[in-house]
């Protein structure tokens, strides 16, 4: 369990981060639970449930989300079931800690970068920036890889496509961490196909999803076989690398499948967000 000297509740952001950045032992408080299970202590704990990061809203082209906002309210939103197949809320509900989903923040989420995470592979298949406070907006992606620089994220912002995400989490039993994730989307003729659990990072299965861009359903088995090669996988749990390899042929050929049936519908039924 992480301790502390002492506490403090800021008001704003801004406030918040300065003080961040002026004690040298600090540490930002956002309902990350992987905070629990560290064994450290800092000479300031910030609060920041007070900073006014919670919220969804609706910026036409855009839905802005605080990073005080929790799995529980990302789960309930009205905006987020309309978006790529309500694939957010979706993965949400397989959640089946409801406290867990009360306390997690997606800020929280975002910085800790867990490995077996099914949301962070699902956010990566969208268009999805990072707002950092004093330092500017950053795509997923770079936020994700990027070395740790200081930074305090204040809101996750995803654009409002016309584009279907289909998922999957391979778990051994319902409720347990997910030993592969795979989310593949599909917006007009553009595919991304990215995979989690392997066991590092999510990551985007770059050569892979141009493959499919450039030639379509045809190359779907192709495909498949390319992500397996272009991503690195490893032995952790009762999953071997090679078995990771294999589980993610068959995922990505079903993903690909599902999330052209899924995007041919939306697109019938007249759905544009």
């Amino acid at each position: 369990m992480v301790s502390s000297d002492g506490i403090i509740v800021p008001k704003t952001p801004a406030e918040a981060y300065s003080a961040y950045k002026t004690v040298n032992s600090a540490v930002l408080v956002a309902g990350s639970q992987s905070l629990k299970r560290q064994q450290a202590h800092y000479t300031l704990a910030i609060d920041l449930k007070q900073t006014g990061l919670n919220y969804i809203e609706d910026r036409g082209d855009e839905i802005a989300i605080g990073a005080m906002t929790t799995m529980a309210e990302l789960e309930a939103s009205p905006l987020l079931r309309t978006l790529a197949g309500g694939v957010i809320p979706a993965s949400l509900k397989e959640w089946s800690d409801k406290e867990l989903k009360r306390q997690a923040t997606l800020g929280g989420l975002l910085a800790s970068k867990p490995h077996f995470s099914v949301l962070i592979p699902l956010l990566l298949s969208l268009t999805v920036d990072v707002v950092l406070q004093d330092k500017g907006r950053m795509g997923l992606n770079d936020y994700l890889y990027c070395p740790p620089m200081g930074e305090m994220i204040t809101e996750v912002v995803i654009a409002r496509e016309f584009i279907y995400t289909a998922y999957t989490a391979c778990r051994t039993q319902p409720g347990q961490i997910p030993y592969l994730v795979g989310a593949v989307s599909l917006q007009e003729d553009r595919w991304k196909i990215v995979v989690g659990g392997r066991p590092g990072l999510a990551m985007l299965a770059e050569n892979a999803s141009a493959e499919l861009t450039d030639k379509g359903l045809a190359a779907r088995e192709n495909v498949a076989h390319m992500v397996s090669e272009e991503l690195e996988f490893g032995n952790y749990g009762t999953c071997s690398e090679n078995e990771r390899r294999q589980l993610t042929i068959d995922m990505v050929r079903s993903l690909i499948k599902k999330a052209w049936k899924g995007y041919s519908r939306q697109n019938s039924q007249g759905t544009k967000k």
